[in-house]
């Protein structure tokens, strides 16, 4: 039960990851309305948004260029003086916030104040049984939360709320690694906090990432890092493929799924929608890592796929083919977004599972679903994903056993010598295949209710839900009645 409720946790903590959802500004919708013609679409859609992001996000891109160059150049000529790296890094970042946020700024602003001064108290009484780790870490998400419940203007609030998820997601992890190591509360001063809370590579678009991993890049990678042709070929690949989603998510899903008369093609292509939209974000988020200075990703598996992204995106946070053709939900949350799975796993499962697995399990569900704020869908997703992963994952293990097959939610290697039937042979390629259908049923039937963003209605989404008959609902229940039966 307990090895259940352990992987259950890695397929259902950030599945639908909304962090990124503060592109208000840019109006790239609206074609959906109707149906276009192929000749009519490049002029109608596809030009119009790539001019309209391509001049929203150079400025991004060039700006993390700059201060990649400099940082590089600081590195070489005046390697002693860190603080100048941290004064770029926060200068830049708090400059493209400023220009970037149309409002929401004094919630940032007060966050920034308020655990920075948390942290340095936590140093003063460092021997006391108090453990401001926790403290700071429960602070932040109340903080996230009480700003969600008194900003009345809602378009405000969408437009903030990315930024101070990224920021609580920092200050936590920031809280937990400076108790652990004191090397990084050595390395711990208000220009280094600044520097990388602000850091202009994330503090936007995101991805989250860890203070020992903002340090790395500010101070010894710099040294070995090299601004050349594959630089900036990673850079072109990962803006490239951005752009090819956003497209693909505003152009295609007019043209092919809208007034499609099988109500499943439609939620399909809502839910393809909704995914190539944050895979425009993610690659987006991949580019300006890259143009910082990020390369790779920690804690990730030698020889493992995300390794070979790592070759030709420079940083990965997003795993889009696992994603369209899945195995099993595991791998499609692992990869949905890696870094927040990697915080969520090392910072809240891990941290609470002395208490129990399943306690542990919860918590990091309501950790998830407190960061992304009061977004009911959401959570009426998370709890939908979790149900049908649990009914997933027991009844592959049991299916491994019976045929003793290559059929467990993970994929089994190539050289596999705990099951007599290996991936390639008839049965595991059946059942794989049967489990990666329901997968893509489960993608359109959870997507359905996120894509087009109903506010805050819970009803809304149950209405959609209810016009594909509560689909995935009655396959986990006949899925646990099938589990019980063999």
């Amino acid at each position: 039960m307990s090895d259940c409720l352990y992987d259950a946790y890695d397929d259902s903590e950030d599945y639908y990851d909304t962090q990124y959802e503060d592109l208000q500004e840019l109006d790239l919708t609206g074609y959906e309305d109707e149906q276009l013609e192929w000749s009519d679409l490049y002029q109608s859609c596809v030009l119009p948004s790539f001019l309209q992001i391509s001049a929203y996000i150079l400025p991004f891109i060039g700006a993390n260029i700059l201060l990649c160059c400099c940082l590089k150049l600081q590195s070489r000529y005046a390697p002693a003086k860190g603080f100048i790296a941290h004064i770029l890094s926060s200068g830049v970042g708090i400059y493209l916030l400023y220009s970037t946020m149309q409002s929401g700024h004094l919630y940032v602003i007060m966050l920034l104040i308020s655990t920075y001064l948390l942290l340095k108290a936590s140093f003063i009484w460092q021997y006391c049984r108090l453990r401001f780790d926790y403290i700071i870490s429960i602070y932040a998400v109340m903080y996230l939360i009480l700003c969600e419940i008194i900003e009345e203007d809602r378009g405000a609030w969408h437009h903030a709320r990315g930024v101070l998820m990224i920021a609580v997601m920092k200050a936590i992890s920031l809280a937990f690694d400076t108790r652990a190591d004191a090397r990084l509360k050595d390395a711990f001063s208000i220009l280094s906090f600044l520097g990388y809370i602000c850091c202009p590579a994330n503090c936007i678009f995101g991805p989250w990432t860890s203070f020992g991993e903002y340090l790395t890049v500010q101070t010894k990678q710099k040294s070995h890092f090299s601004i050349n042709l594959r630089y900036f070929t990673q850079i072109l690949i990962n803006l490239v493929v951005s752009i090819s989603c956003v497209l693909l998510s505003n152009c295609t899903d007019a043209s092919l799924f809208f007034g499609h008369p099988w109500k499943w093609v439609s939620a399909y292509g809502s839910a393809f929608s909704f995914r190539t939209s944050h895979y425009f974000i993610s690659f987006l988020s991949q580019a300006t890592m890259v143009s910082y200075g990020f390369t790779g990703i920690k804690n990730t598996a030698p020889k493992s796929p995300t390794d070979r992204y790592v070759s030709y995106f420079g940083y990965v946070v997003v795993r889009p083919l696992s994603i369209e053709i899945p195995r099993s939900l595991v791998d499609v949350v692992v990869v949905w977004n890696i870094p927040m799975h990697i915080f969520l796993k090392q910072y809240v499962f891990r941290v609470v599972k002395p208490s129990g697995t399943f306690t542990a399990l919860f918590v990091t569900y309501m950790v998830s679903s407190l960061l992304h704020g009061l977004n009911f869908q959401l959570w009426a997703v998370l709890l939908t994903l979790g149900l049908w992963s649990y009914v997933e994952y027991n009844i592959r293990k049991k299916l491994a056993a019976i045929f003793s097959a290559c059929v467990l939610v993970n994929k089994c290697s190539t050289s596999c010598s705990k099951h007599k039937v290996g991936k390639t042979k008839v049965l595991s390629i059946l059942i794989n295949t049967i489990f990666f259908i329901l997968c893509v049923i489960n993608l359109a039937y959870l997507g359905f209710i996120l894509e087009g963003d109903n506010g805050f209605s819970l009803v809304d989404a149950l209405k959609k839900w209810q016009s594909l008959d509560y689909t995935t609902h009655w396959l986990a229940l006949v899925g646990l009645v099938f589990y019980y039966i063999i």
